[in-house]
């Protein structure tokens, strides 16, 4: 009970700053801090209530903990939560928090039904690469500023944004992703052929449903036959017009 977030179950800031620094001083693999607050989760408690509020930080937070699977997620606070995530293997790109942040933009986007109303929220979160440092402290201050960083422009451009740090011999390097406006959005719509970029890779897949932000999406499996269901932001999607015929009708 002390050491969890008794609203939503995630591990509390007390827990979260216990943990981390062990979890930072093994390099077997690298690891990120990410901080995240929700856009647009002021306007559902004052509209709709606190006990509206308190199941959209539930649901925010299964997503999460789903999303990011064994990595510790911490609720730290009112709308703000914390994770560290691992990269899955040693060998993997060093953008590979790049990939993280955006599937786990796109997998607390879709709207949710609470209590018989539809409601949406989005996410400004910024990426801190731990590389070799465990100094916990600098992380999380980094990580908020990043964080920050993202909101300013979520409220700038009207759209979730992800801001990640990267360390440089003249000091950290930000970089702010977001949907530009002009962009055009992909068509997803169920049943839609597309191709999955991630990786360096693309995939042959079909939308199964999707919001403004990202869609769930039935895919070609990297590792042999079969498929994958996943979230995948639409910024990964492209149409696709090549048949399939493991996965078109």
């Amino acid at each position: 009970m002390a050491g969890h977030d008794e609203l939503t179950g995630l591990a509390n800031r007390r827990l979260f700053q216990a943990l981390a620094p062990e979890l930072l001083r093994d390099h077997d693999c690298s690891a990120a801090v990410v901080i995240l607050d929700l856009n647009g989760f002021k306007p559902i408690n004052d509209t709709y209530g606190h006990d509206a509020g308190d199941e959209v930080l539930r649901v925010v937070a299964r997503r999460m903990a789903t999303g990011l699977g064994d990595d510790l997620v911490a609720r730290l606070g009112g709308d703000e939560f914390a994770a560290l995530p691992r990269a899955p293997h040693a060998d993997v790109p060093e953008t590979w928090w790049h990939e993280m942040a955006g599937a786990l933009s796109a997998a607390i986007a879709p709207p949710m039904d609470v209590r018989g109303h539809t409601l949406a929220v989005t996410a400004s979160i910024g990426v801190v690469p731990a590389g070799r440092s465990d100094d916990l402290p600098d992380l999380l201050r980094r990580a908020d500023q990043a964080m920050f960083s993202a909101k300013r422009q979520a409220n700038a451009a009207g759209r979730s944004g992800i801001t990640w740090v990267v360390a440089t011999e003249n000091g950290d390097h930000t970089e702010t992703y977001g949907p530009a406006a002009s962009e055009p959005a992909v068509a997803c719509r169920p049943g839609a052929p597309v191709w999955v970029h991630r990786s360096g890779a693309r995939r042959a897949g079909v939308v199964e449903s999707a919001c403004e932000w990202a869609a769930l999406v039935r895919y070609r499996s990297p590792y042999g036959a079969g498929t994958l269901v996943d979230t995948i932001p639409t910024s990964c999607l492209t149409m696709r017009a090549e048949a399939d015929p493991y996965l078109d009708r």
